[in-house]
């Protein structure tokens, strides 16, 4: 089961994120969807960030391996919440620049991994 939670989390977190902003930022004023489709749109849209979350994934799972769990998931919730408010602006750009900001989002993760794995 955890490796399917982690799966899960993964995969899941910056779709989550996004409809989350979306939610509070248009609020009930957006009216819901007209249509079917309209719904299916928006779940394809989502469908394409999903992978773009993995590499803070990824990250945050590494330092969970060297025995750091809280800061794992102290840098996965504060790199995430910059990563779903970058998307904002990114979005404007197109998808490869939602791409783009997600990795470069997650270099700290991976660079504290790679710092602590060398040090000890």
């Amino acid at each position: 089961m955890a490796r399917r939670g982690f799966w899960l989390l993964a995969l899941l977190w910056l779709p989550a994120g996004i409809a989350a902003q979306a939610g509070v930022r248009f609020g009930a004023s957006a009216g819901g969807f007209g249509a079917p489709g309209e719904v299916m749109a928006a779940l394809g849209s989502l469908a394409f960030v999903a992978p773009c979350g993995l590499p803070l994934a990824f990250g945050c799972r590494r330092l969970w391996r060297l025995g750091y769990g809280r800061a794992a998931w102290t840098t996965g919730i504060g790199l995430g919440a910059a990563t779903v408010a970058a998307t904002l602006f990114a979005g404007l750009l197109g998808p490869v620049a939602i791409a783009v900001w997600a990795v470069l989002l997650s270099l700290p993760a991976w660079i504290a991994w790679l710092w602590l794995a060398r040090r000890g």
